[in-house]
């Protein structure tokens, strides 16, 4: 069984799929976000954002 690479993408960036995000970092959150919304920044900064659970 192969393993998918993770799915990671930064804020501002459209959302490529629908699902549960949490941030890259030392501080870490996680949220829902739907498809083609734009990722959003996290304590007013620039983040990356992991893909936990794809809905």
């Amino acid at each position: 069984m192969e393993t998918q690479p993770p799915l990671i993408i930064e804020s501002g960036k459209n959302c490529p799929v629908s699902g549960i995000w949490k941030t890259i970092g030392p501080l870490t959150t996680t949220i829902t976000v739907n498809e083609k919304s734009p990722m959003p920044n996290y304590c007013g900064v620039k983040v990356l954002w992991t893909l936990l659970y794809h809905c």
